[in-house]
């Protein structure tokens, strides 16, 4: 892994952010709905550790196009649930998480101001998320505490969701899109990732990768630092460098 600052951001154009732990801190908000569904049709209390590490090793594993479906028809199976019908599983999965993500989802600590710096010094701003509509809807339209810091919807010049692609991560589906539709080249672009999934994904994309430190992440660190290219433990890591780099003022040289 190379240090942060033999970053050349100069030679960059388009800097790529995942969402789910990287920008938002919303793992442990999925661990809860699985445990809520898991004990309440299945009659089961299971760790939220032990779920986070099932529902990933599951999501690592599958490619169906619809993976969440899938999932909960994984649960169902598993846990010998009550409910039988995935697709009712999934919406009361929907159904929970709507008023949590609502009402509790947060930005990162200091996210928004680094997106908002790297607007202003003329990056162009893409998400590329395996999140759905559903979700985006909520974060950009409804969640009064992410919309008082930036609008997703307003800042990111780009947004590809899971709804956009055939192939989920680690497949580089989503990056060659994005690079496909600015005729972007590999080493113009820099990608945020927290996950060993993401990280794999940018890498089989050829781009490089800040990995952001996600708690829920610990479980692949090894594998994850022998991929990255950068890491940092928090964004004020990367704001202090391109402050570094292009000054207090960051005015950026065309």
């Amino acid at each position: 892994m190379k240090n942060l600052n033999e970053l050349n951001l100069n030679t960059k154009k388009y800097m790529i952010f995942d969402m789910d732990g990287t920008l938002i801190d919303s793992i442990g908000v999925w661990n809860r709905v699985d445990q809520e569904l898991i004990k309440r049709f299945g009659g089961i209390n299971i760790s939220l550790d032990f779920i986070q590490k099932e529902r990933d090793g599951f999501l690592h594993a599958n490619q169906d196009s619809d993976i969440y479906l899938a999932f909960c028809e994984y649960l169902i199976k598993k846990y010998n649930m009550s409910i039988q019908n995935p697709k009712e599983l999934l919406q009361l999965r929907w159904d929970i998480s709507g008023e949590i993500l609502e009402t509790e989802m947060d930005f990162k600590p200091d996210a928004p101001d680094l997106i908002l710096k790297l607007k202003k010094l003329g990056f162009t701003l893409v998400l590329a998320t395996m999140t759905t509509q559903i979700q985006l809807n909520i974060y950009s339209r409804k969640n009064q505490r992410m919309l008082s810091q930036m609008n997703i919807e307003e800042v990111f010049d780009f947004i590809t969701r899971k709804e956009d692609v055939k192939n989920k991560k680690p497949h580089p589906e989503i990056y060659l899109k994005i690079m496909e539709k600015y005729g972007a080249a590999p080493n113009e672009c820099l990608i945020f990732e927290d996950s060993y999934t993401g990280v794999l994904a940018s890498n089989n994309a050829g781009i490089e990768v800040v990995n952001v430190y996600d708690k829920y992440a610990e479980v692949d660190r090894d594998k994850i630092d022998s991929l990255a290219d950068y890491s940092i433990q928090n964004y004020r890591e990367f704001i202090d460098f391109i402050e570094r780099t292009y000054g207090p003022t960051l005015e950026r040289k065309k």
